[in-house]
């Protein structure tokens, strides 16, 4: 065996390694064990690394490539988090390059602040700390964050709304940041964001309206710049992901309707009130993904009249395959499901209307035109896939055709449109968007 050369040795191992759980199951229902796997199924490459030492520094690369990070938090205002021995590790193994995907699975929910309906907080200096220890040494490809929606909206320094979260009973959510290769660190240096950040985060108002507010403050009222959030720069990022899971529990209330969920889809946008209304999605990023199941269609219509300018969009609206949801009879429980259809139908023609309206800038000022591709998550619902089809088609539309089932490219007056690649390795390429870069998600 010592004599088998070492580029052989590294092909055979491509065969026991497989993509990570944090590459293809972030469109899943999010949860803090949704990555766990049988053990069995992480052995074979393991095995071969402990045969001799000549094949373990071949395959221990392999073995770290994809890193979950599980730190134990008792607070979030009094900053508990230590990536330290992590990072250490990783340098003193000569893995920190390595690193591919880096996952962070955060359970800690401040129950006081939930209980008081407000946004726990972690102060600027200690966020600004964590990113730059964690970023100094891994250079990942898609950096991932589990957490409870008011862990997550700490993380990003921004207000939630929690008045109607017991209605949604939603414990995580997810949001990811990507990109398809590896250049400069940073497109600015991180200096220059951090000489923005905040010594403290602002006192946040927790009285709020159902409805996101406008974004214009009243006359005469000046608020502080919302604090940075360099998470979103501190990498040329051109892909971001946010699965919001399973609004189902809300359709069990009285006048589900008039709820809103707990969600970072508008600081995103920045389209809220102080301090979401400055959008944390870079520049950089042309590609965005949108995974809600059954979400209520007043709030997806944030999304719709707030699309950020991208040239992909991907949308998950209904349960995936590998999901049970409609089948579970707890989840179920006193849920009319002609309820939920109802609003994934008022939310895709929403959407669907956008996509194909032929409108000039001026009229049409929002972002849909920058838009070269629109992939539907839902094609294992064959009636949420037709009904895009065939709006499509009574819309008049030329210039949006299908290029296969689930996605719609734009083609120009020439009839030319984008070329888009299967997924690989949970990356998808269109080759020849205008803004020349791939997207991945």
């Amino acid at each position: 065996m010592d004599r088998i050369p070492p580029e052989v040795l590294l092909h055979i191992f491509q065969f026991l390694d497989g993509p990570a759980p944090s590459q293809v199951r972030l469109r899943y229902q999010p949860s803090d064990d949704m990555l766990d796997v049988q053990p069995q199924l992480l052995q074979s490459l393991k095995n071969a690394s402990l045969v001799c030492r000549a094949w373990r520094i071949l395959a221990i690369p392999a073995l770290f490539r994809h890193i979950l990070w599980r730190p134990k938090i008792s607070s979030l205002r009094a900053f508990t988090m230590n990536p330290i021995p992590l990072l250490q590790f990783l340098e003193n193994n000569k893995l920190d390059r390595v690193v591919t995907t880096f996952t962070l699975i955060v359970d800690f929910v401040d129950n006081e602040a939930g209980a008081r309906h407000i946004t726990p907080e972690i102060r600027t200096v200690d966020l600004e700390w964590l990113w730059d220890q964690l970023f100094s040494v891994i250079d990942p490809l898609r950096f991932t964050i589990i957490a409870p929606p008011t862990t997550l909206a700490a993380f990003m320094s921004r207000m939630l709304f929690l008045d109607d979260a017991w209605s949604f009973s939603i414990p995580y959510h997810i949001l990811s940041l990507a990109r398809t290769t590896r250049g400069p660190s940073r497109d600015k240096p991180l200096e220059a964001h951090l000489s923005d950040l905040q010594l403290s985060p602002p006192e946040h108002d927790t009285t709020r309206a159902a409805q996101p507010a406008p974004t214009s403050p009243p006359a005469g009222i000046r608020y502080r710049k919302p604090p940075a959030c360099p998470l979103f720069t501190v990498r040329p990022w051109t892909s971001t992901l946010l699965n919001e899971g399973s609004s189902v529990s809300v359709y069990r209330t009285y006048e589900f309707f008039l709820r809103r969920p707990p969600s970072m889809l508008g600081a995103l946008l920045g389209c809220e009130e102080h301090p979401n209304d400055n959008p944390l999605i870079p520049p950089t990023v042309v590609d965005f993904n949108y995974i809600a199941i059954f979400p209520l269609a007043s709030h997806f219509e944030i999304l719709v009249q707030h699309l950020p300018k991208v040239e992909r969009l991907f949308v998950q609206l209904t349960p995936g395959p590998e999901s049970q949801l409609i089948l579970d009879e707890n989840e179920m429980h006193h849920v009319d499901s002609a309820d939920l259809w109802m609003e994934r139908n008022t939310a895709y023609g929403s959407l669907m209307r956008e996509l194909t309206i032929a409108a000039s800038p001026m009229d049409h000022p929002r972002n849909w035109s920058s838009l070269q591709v629109f992939e539907s998550g839902d094609t294992a619902d064959i009636d949420a896939w037709n009904m895009a089809v065939d709006f499509v088609k009574r819309s008049g539309a030329k210039d949006w055709k299908v290029e296969r089932e689930g996605v719609f490219v734009k083609h120009d007056n020439d009839g030319k449109g984008p070329t888009v690649e299967r997924e690989i390795d949970g990356h998808t390429a269109v080759v020849n968007s205008p803004g020349g870069q791939l997207l991945d998600h």
